[in-house]
């Protein structure tokens, strides 16, 4: 005969809010990063929640940053170094040699005294 499932002792866990909406988050820690947190929360005026919820987001878009560029590595170690520039976010240009370049996002060309061909003066 099977037991009966135990009863949870404490408030049932709620599902995670949407938006702007605060949530509780249990978590332990060992005491060096306490006093680290302890230190930037009072150097930077926050409370130890937000100092710690401040260091979660830049860790998870610091993994999303690396997790794209393990991606990009693997393209170009695969031979495809002008896919890698396109995700990227980069423009071809080519230079006044027939060169090509590879541009960032929002870089104007102008500024380094660059001119498309289109543009060049006869």
């Amino acid at each position: 005969m099977s037991q009966p499932a135990k009863k949870r002792i404490g408030r049932p866990v709620k599902p995670p809010g949407k938006g702007t909406k605060r949530v509780s988050l249990g978590l332990k820690v060992n005491d060096e990063i306490k006093d680290d947190l302890d230190k930037l929360a009072a150097k930077s005026g926050r409370t130890q929640s937000q100092e710690a919820e401040r260091l979660i987001e830049i860790a998870l878009r610091f993994d999303e940053l690396l997790e794209g560029m393990r991606a990009d590595v693997r393209r170009i170690r695969d031979g495809n170094v002008e896919a890698a520039f396109r995700a990227a976010g980069y423009t071809e240009a080519r230079l006044p040699d027939g060169r090509k370049a590879w541009l960032p996002k929002g870089y104007l060309p102008k500024q380094s005294g660059f001119v498309p061909p289109a543009e060049e003066e006869d």
